[in-house]
């Protein structure tokens, strides 16, 4: 018996990107007000550190609350991402292979988070502290897997807008992946102490094992996409931006937190990303 045909649908058609309003519109309700609340927790969080940047008495008043006032947009940042990712993916994969590739995400990026924590391979002798909720088995918090999962196949769909070869689809997927690391990471353990490192590494703390681990468990992530999706591609409109939203939250925290070369690092390979992949939306993806 033969399988039934799975359809994919691409939004980017070369010479003809859709607009952000056009394709706004097109999104489910649900979807919409997930975007909502994940661009409204990146605004409460960096409104807020505005806010005491520029009038630091009141500290005195929101002191006491300031962990849960971190907490509330972080949580909140964190959760509505893979929900979003989902739903953006489950109308052009199908709803088993969407939840194939967010089980493989989970299990790899869980797995290798776990590992790390307790072994410090492959990113290094790091620690995550207690702000990003509960751990499992006390290491990693439930939170993080799913991140592997949204972001990975976000990469993945940047990826295959540049290159039609599976190789080049893995490979730019788990670049543009460990790419978003440059400013998340000084921003997390730097900002705020969502994770600290045991070592003194050359990048505020981090030491280059960090993206080499990146690199390597986003490379297995993307593989795995490759072969779940069948080389087919999966690009929605709105990915480029909600990439774009992923990286300019931590630059941002890291330009007003001082970490002026994260800033500055960050900026410049997003900027890059972006417009290596918006080039190839007009032009097709090459060979």
């Amino acid at each position: 018996m033969t399988q039934p045909s799975v359809t994919y649908h691409s939004d980017a058609v070369a010479g003809k990107r859709p607009s952000w309003r056009h394709e706004w519109g097109r999104q489910p309700f649900a979807l919409r007000v997930l975007l909502i609340l994940f661009a409204g927790a990146i605004t409460f969080s960096l409104g807020g550190i505005l806010l005491i940047n520029w009038f630091p008495s009141v500290m005195s008043f929101f002191g006491p609350y300031f962990e849960l006032l971190v907490k509330i947009p972080t949580w909140t940042y964190m959760a509505t991402l893979p929900l979003i990712v989902w739903l953006m993916y489950k109308p052009r994969v199908g709803r088993r292979r969407t939840a194939v590739i967010a089980a493989w995400g989970i299990l790899v990026g869980g797995a290798s988070e776990l590992v790390g924590t307790t072994t410090g391979l492959p990113f290094g002798e790091y620690t995550y502290t207690d702000w990003l909720g509960p751990k499992f088995m006390g290491h990693v918090p439930y939170f993080i897997p799913l991140s592997w999962f949204a972001m990975s196949l976000v990469s993945f769909d940047l990826a295959s807008r540049v290159s039609k070869r599976a190789m080049g689809r893995i490979l730019g997927g788990a670049l543009i992946m460990t790419l978003w690391d440059v400013s998340l990471d000084p921003a997390m353990s730097r900002a705020f102490p969502f994770w600290t490192y045991e070592v003194d590494g050359f990048f505020y703390g981090m030491p280059l094992s960090n993206w080499i681990g990146w690199l390597v468990v986003s490379l297995i992530i993307a593989a795995g996409i490759e072969l779940i999706v069948g080389g087919k591609r999966i690009s929605t409109a709105i990915a480029p931006w909600f990439y774009a939203a992923n990286c300019f939250f931590p630059f941002a925290l890291s330009l007003l937190y001082g970490l002026h070369t994260a800033f500055f690092v960050g900026l410049v390979v997003t900027a890059l990303v972006l417009s290596v992949v918006l080039r190839f939306d007009e032009l097709g993806p090459s060979e």
